[in-house]
């Protein structure tokens, strides 16, 4: 049963779900001691809210806006990206027209926060270097760990 069906139980269809599980006194004291104390209680709560982010992090990739990441998509620091454009003497509005996309290319994936691969590709063609060697200069760090 997932969490969102225990939601849409009623009291009473909880509670026999519970009672239903049949632990053993031991585990029946050690839950009741937790639950009574409230700092235990508090404690419990503060390493659910962590471990749960932590999870949902780790199990589906997401961009800024919390929306799932496509799998062809490369996840791009901004900063990073400026400063390779800024060192190749590239203003942000030549980017796009480089390889036929609109002058606002590279602004736009600097505020998105990632990039299409096969874009990045045609970048990198563009300015004669390896899509690799592209990556490597403008992902973030924890994209950098995820392709290496």
């Amino acid at each position: 049963m997932s969490p969102s069906d225990v939601r849409s139980l009623d009291d009473r269809q909880i509670v026999e779900m519970l009672v239903s599980l049949k632990p053993t006194d031991e585990a029946v004291a050690w839950l009741a001691a937790v639950i009574s104390d409230d700092a235990s209680f508090e404690g419990v709560r503060e390493l659910r809210r962590r471990f749960a982010r932590s999870t949902a992090e780790a199990s589906v990739p997401t961009t800024k806006s919390g929306q799932h990441k496509n799998a062809n998509t490369v996840a791009i620091d901004a900063e990073r990206f400026r400063s390779f454009c800024y060192r190749r003497r590239l203003a942000l509005t030549a980017v796009g027209p480089m390889f036929g996309r609109c002058a606002g290319w590279a602004s736009v994936m600097c505020h998105k926060g990632h990039a299409g691969f096969y874009a990045l590709d045609e970048f990198a063609l563009a300015l004669d270097m390896r899509v690799e060697d592209l990556i490597e200069a403008v992902a973030t760090d924890e994209e950098l760990r995820r392709v290496s």
